[in-house]
């Protein structure tokens, strides 16, 4: 019993010495897109701005690439959502670019991703910073 209140104490001591130079004193795993990370309300609101801003040069690749299936897979596999949430804020849509508002990107994110066949969640992407932690995979 004493041994377990000794290595208690050390945790919490490591843990507040941890806090005190701002280091993380938990470990995260990255989430993938697999792992429920949108809502179908979301994803819903997505496709209305695809439909309205992407659709015209992205469906059927003609001025831009399809955002979904293998070859967009391929493309963004392994590589971090947030990445391609600042390619769309900064150079989409082509006519306007800069002009889409974080949540809008986000809502067109969770959209792509479940045109993607992963499923939704109860949680909405939330923000650019979570995408940073969040990896394409392909589906299984």
């Amino acid at each position: 019993m004493r041994i377990d209140r000794i290595g208690l104490v050390w945790v919490m001591a490591a843990g507040i010495a941890a806090a005190a130079s701002g280091q993380s004193t938990t470990t995260t795993t990255a989430e993938t897109v697999a792992d429920k990370v949108f809502s179908a309300d979301q994803a819903k609101r997505g496709r209305a701005s695809y439909d309205g801003k992407c659709a015209s040069c992205h469906d059927g690749g003609t001025m831009g690439p399809e955002l979904w299936g293998d070859p967009f897979l391929t493309q963004w596999e392994n590589k971090d959502v947030a990445s391609l949430f600042t390619r769309i804020q900064t150079t989409m849509p082509e006519d306007a670019p800069g002009t889409l508002a974080e949540k809008e990107v986000l809502d067109i994110i969770a959209y792509v991703i479940q045109t993607n066949g992963f499923p939704a969640g109860d949680n909405e992407l939330a923000s650019k910073d979570a995408l940073a932690r969040m990896k394409f995979v392909r589906k299984k």
